[in-house]
């Protein structure tokens, strides 16, 4: 087979390009991703992957940044695949219901190409990567095909046999690696799909509901000029019942006129 490692550095790129590079350099890698930071001097970067068929793995380093996969990126991408990371160095900010979740070194944080995400690196950091295709994990997640959570503690748990078994994963020779492969990649899935359906039952409805309120003002925000937006309309559009829609508002402190009263101009 053809050299399956990939490497992509911006050590010999000029200062004023090498940002540049960078954002091709992830996008060509993984999937459309729009990397953004607020300084115009020169970026450090290194990606060296091993792309194996069944295996597709990497290991990233570089100077803190913004990494996003915006909905444009969504309609330019091939497939939906996961990225599960095993943060080494640095941390990264993950959103999640409106609250941000830390990732910090030894932790497990995974992103899902199905819907928008973004993860801000607030300092330097290095990381593994493996790349699980949409296929196999995402029929493993219950019938919504979702993370419970997109941050893996890596002290306790399936989250540190996880991070364990990815240490193990990325020591491996390549040619070792290429043997193995499919399993190695099998057992990644199963175990990051356990540590997802480990989430206590009571932590798992606050979440839902706290979903759901997020839909409700998302779409809100969404029809707010549309006169045609009525409790009704909303509840056929987030397929929920009325009385469900105004619990879920009055828990979270909000009516639904009142919600629309917050959020049209004065």
């Amino acid at each position: 087979m053809s050299d399956p490692s990939y490497h992509r550095t911006t050590e010999r790129v000029a200062p004023r390009d090498q940002f540049a590079y960078w954002r091709d350099a992830i996008s060509d890698a993984y999937v459309p991703l729009e990397p953004e930071r607020d300084s115009a001097l020169g970026f450090a970067g290194r990606i060296d992957g091993l792309m194996l068929p069944a295996l597709r793995s990497s290991t990233i380093t570089a100077q803190a940044h913004e990494v996003r996969l915006s909905a444009s990126g969504l309609a330019r991408r091939g497939g939906s695949p996961f990225f599960v990371n095993l943060l080494r160095d640095g941390e990264a900010g993950v959103p999640q219901d409106g609250q941000t979740l830390p990732a910090r070194p030894g932790d497990v944080y995974v992103v899902d190409c199905d819907s928008p995400w973004q993860v801000n690196f607030r300092r330097g950091f290095s990381m593994f990567c493996i790349e699980i295709d949409d296929a196999l994990l995402r029929p493993r997640l219950g019938r919504r095909g979702r993370l419970a959570s997109p941050v893996l503690g890596g002290d306790s748990g399936t989250g540190r046999i996880l991070a364990s078994y990815m240490r193990l994963v990325h020591e491996l020779p390549p040619d070792d690696l290429l043997q193995v492969q499919s399993l190695m990649v099998g057992h990644c899935s199963e175990l990051l799909s356990r540590a997802q359906q480990a989430e206590p039952p009571e932590a798992r409805a606050r979440r839902v509901r706290h979903e759901t309120l997020e839909r409700i003002l998302a779409l809100v925000h969404r029809r707010l000029q549309d006169p045609q937006l009525t409790p009704e309309s909303a509840c056929a559009e987030l397929g929920i019942s009325r009385s469900y829609l105004l619990k879920i508002l009055a828990e979270g402190g909000h009516s639904f006129s009142g919600s629309l009263r917050g959020c049209r101009p004065d």
